[in-house]
């Protein structure tokens, strides 16, 4: 078995950009994911790394808090 990859074809259709493009939205939605878990601030954070926290929060599920789960419970 040969370990050069120079005979692996690039992706030249468009499909690199589409997993740059789904690898940036899971690291949004990991970076969001953790800051909730841990209640992090995000005021201390620079403005990149907010977008990037807005952008994953878009896909996060809402949190449901102990008061919201007796209400749904009644």
């Amino acid at each position: 078995m040969r370990d050069d990859f120079d005979a692996i074809p690039d992706a030249d259709d468009g499909r690199a950009e589409a997993g740059m493009a789904l690898s940036r939205i899971y690291h949004d939605i990991g970076l969001a994911a953790v800051a909730e878990a841990l209640d992090l601030l995000t005021v201390d954070f620079d403005p990149e790394l907010n977008t990037s926290l807005a952008r994953g929060e878009f896909y996060l599920l809402p949190s449901r808090s102990p008061a919201r789960e007796r209400e749904v419970a009644a």
